[in-house]
């Protein structure tokens, strides 16, 4: 796992880009591996979509909009503390039939992010309207009760920011939360399911993953003898960011990226660097970085 750095973010663009559904064109550059497919995510027809690997049932639109595409209203920039209050009020309303919304989790809502796409950062066909902006967990900094982990839709990168700051906010329900706090789903080192953890082929595996190796260029001379159960690149980069809670950044969306801006860095205007507000990406901006 590689080390990240923290960088301020622009309260200009956080504050604007907040009050309203995201405008910009999406870009996902040619090549890149979706990890949020269409597939994968369920419209329930009720204003919620439920995200089958997971199992956990999202609201389709931020809080505050509503209706079809996500066109009514206006995005609610909430603190932490009012962002919890949101998943009260959809509870006495009792939203789509259900009284247990909460405000997710880190690992849970970086489980949405397609960091196959920017700008926004998450599957625009199933989350209609999403600001590529920061959106608040439930997770406290680990040493830092004043702060929490946020998800930057912008890209899908996490980072942390002061609770009394305003964000945008996706209510969750249902699924496996408790052991998406550990990181952890189900997740063994065994990467290509024949029942066996070998250093020679699923480490070589994990190893050319991190390299920002796809395709055959990883499981080639690198699955395990018996009955594998994923043998290709398809089924392994499923199973590592699903399973082990990473997310897979192909060599192709970091130059995409780079040829204007670097993912997920905007331009920070003068006098708004203290916005109490952090960001942590890969050094390299490939590898694995954790959901």
């Amino acid at each position: 796992m590689f080390l990240r750095h923290l960088l301020p973010m622009p309260a200009i663009l956080l504050l604007s880009l907040a009050t309203l559904p995201a405008q910009a064109v999406q870009t996902c550059p040619a090549g890149n591996d979706l990890v949020t497919p269409n597939s994968d995510l369920v419209d329930n027809a009720d204003s919620t979509v439920t995200h089958t690997r997971t199992g956990l049932m999202w609201k389709q639109c931020s809080e505050g909009f509503s209706g079809a595409l996500c066109g009514t209203g206006a995005a609610s920039v909430l603190s932490w503390v009012q962002a919890q209050g949101a998943a009260l009020i959809a509870n006495a309303e009792n939203f789509a039939g259900y009284s247990d919304w909460r405000l997710p989790n880190k690992n849970e809502l970086q489980s949405i992010a397609e960091t196959g796409c920017y700008n926004p950062g998450i599957n625009a066909t199933r989350f209609l309207g999403t600001a590529a902006t920061p959106y608040w967990t439930s997770t406290t900094l680990p040493g830092d009760q004043t702060k929490a982990w946020l998800v930057d839709f912008y890209d899908g990168f996490s980072g942390g920011g002061n609770k009394p700051a305003g964000l945008n906010v996706r209510l969750v329900r249902g699924g496996q939360s408790g052991s998406f706090d550990n990181l952890i789903s189900g997740c063994t080192l065994d990467v290509d399911g024949n029942g066996a953890q070998d250093a020679l082929t699923d480490g070589l595996l994990i190893i050319r993953a991190l390299f920002g190796l796809t395709g055959t260029a990883v499981t080639s001379g690198a699955i395990g003898s018996g009955s594998p159960m994923r043998t290709t690149w398809a089924q392994i980069q499923p199973y590592l960011n699903g399973k082990c809670g990473a997310i897979l950044r192909r060599k192709s969306q970091v130059k995409s990226c780079r040829a204007s801006q670097p993912c997920g860095r905007r331009r920070v205007r003068p006098g708004n660097r203290n916005t109490g507000l952090r960001r942590s990406m890969p050094r390299t901006g490939r590898g694995l970085a954790t959901r």
